[in-house]
């Protein structure tokens, strides 16, 4: 490991995100252009706060997506069942 301190920036290109994983890599570049655009070295809790939004927006897709996967398989279940 390098003893020299990293850059908020180079800590947020870091994250290891799933291959696939586009609503992710949305927030991520998101993060990336606003520490470019004016926020030289932000303090991480700044990075924390301003993707709080974000992925409270992806994780409700997520319970929606999931919530709708399961009826899905529900309905599927009943109509073999039905065979």
């Amino acid at each position: 490991m390098s003893s020299e301190p990293r850059t908020t920036a180079e800590i947020v290109a870091s994250w290891p995100l799933p291959q696939g994983a586009h609503l992710a890599d949305t927030i991520r570049r998101g993060l990336l252009a606003t520490i470019g655009a004016g926020y030289d070295d932000p303090d991480p809790q700044v990075v924390a706060d301003l993707a709080i939004g974000p992925l409270l927006i992806m994780l409700g897709r997520l319970e929606v997506d999931l919530a709708d996967a399961r009826t899905r398989i529900d309905e599927l279940e009943r109509a073999l069942r039905a065979r």
